[in-house]
């Protein structure tokens, strides 16, 4: 991965290195989580400092309000939120976000994408994104395809909880598949060393997962739905370990 000089900076200057993020913020989190989250900032930088890293901060950009950086190399990585929105939406924001996106491939940013960020990578690079039948809910299984050298610690198998009925559908003719969960064909995604797709929240912990999946699926419909998610609450949970992967891939340890 050829990084930026402000990027390589970022992890050699002081006794603790800092790595500026951006935070493409696509939404707020559901209403009944903010006492408690307050909002993706908030769970982003709780979820690396479990990584036990240390100067990581994040740096808030409001996509959805129109809030866009000025260049590709204004902060050393950056990370895509979910939302509610789809990627083939006809919103201003949303036809400026994929415009980011391959302005930040091209210049060989070091970006991940959650969730809708996956699936805004897999869309804006040529890849097709679709809502499908069944909804993608609970603590589910993701089988790593290949291990990669950014993957440490090495697992075959991680569990991470999910909240999503839009699929990747069609990859990027660039991109690679990393991995796959029974319900979800393309769980995670690669182009070149320095975009990373991942269709899981690894954001959630247990607590933030049940209360988002009884507020939002109460209905008589989502009722097997929502009592199959509630279930895996407690099943094994690998978020930490994706997310020591997720801040190793932006620093480059896949080169």
């Amino acid at each position: 991965m050829k990084a930026s000089p402000r990027f390589i900076r970022a992890f050699s200057l002081g006794t603790v290195p800092i790595v500026r993020i951006g935070l493409l913020r696509c939404d707020v989190i559901f209403e009944d989580l903010v006492p408690r989250y307050e909002g993706y900032q908030r769970l982003f930088t709780d979820l690396f400092a479990a990584t036990g890293a240390d100067g990581v901060a994040l740096v808030d950009y409001p996509v959805f309000e129109g809030s866009f950086p000025s260049e590709p190399n204004e902060q050393d990585a950056w990370l895509i939120s979910g939302s509610v929105r789809g990627v083939y939406e006809d919103e201003p924001w949303i036809h400026r976000l994929l415009d980011l996106v391959r302005d930040l491939d091209a210049a060989k940013a070091p970006t991940v994408g959650v969730c809708f960020g996956h699936q805004a990578i897999a869309h804006a690079l040529g890849g097709r994104v679709e809502q499908v039948e069944a909804w993608g809910i609970g603590n589910r299984l993701v089988r790593v395809a290949d291990q990669e050298a950014w993957m440490d610690p090495e697992r075959r198998d991680l569990g991470v909880f999910y909240c999503h009925r839009d699929q990747v559908l069609e990859m990027p003719s660039r991109g690679r598949v990393l991995g796959s969960s029974d319900h979800c064909p393309v769980a995670a995604l690669a182009v070149g060393d320095h975009m990373l797709g991942i269709q899981a929240h690894p954001e959630f912990d247990a607590e933030y997962a049940s209360i988002l999946y009884r507020g939002r699926f109460q209905n008589k419909e989502s009722e097997g739905i929502l009592d199959d998610a509630l279930a895996t609450l407690d099943a094994p949970l690998h978020r930490v370990d994706v997310a020591t992967w997720m801040l190793r891939f932006m620093r480059g340890s896949a080169s």
